[in-house]
């Protein structure tokens, strides 16, 4: 019988996420957030945010591959499409 469960989504928060990106401030990561360059914070409660660990590493891995500040800000914009779209 085909596994019909998802694969829990896995996220991380703001000192991991610092720490993941070579210890880039907390300061950076929400500025390129609000530039489109990486993607934001998911509420997971009423004093908690995190990043999705999957969005984390596709910019990651379009980032390794060369890709410019506009093809990353195309890929946030899809990834958060794509949140949006599976929220609803």
């Amino acid at each position: 019988m085909p596994n019909t469960h998802a694969t829990p989504r896995r996220f991380s928060r703001l000192p991991a996420v610092c720490e993941r990106l070579g210890n880039v401030g907390r300061t950076t990561i929400y500025r390129w957030g609000q530039e489109g360059r990486f993607p934001r914070p998911v509420r997971l409660g009423a004093n908690t945010a995190a990043w999705p660990d999957d969005e984390i590493d596709a910019v990651l891995a379009a980032r390794a591959a060369g890709a410019g500040d506009a093809a990353v800000r195309a890929l946030v914009a899809r990834l958060h499409a794509e949140r949006s779209a599976s929220a609803a």
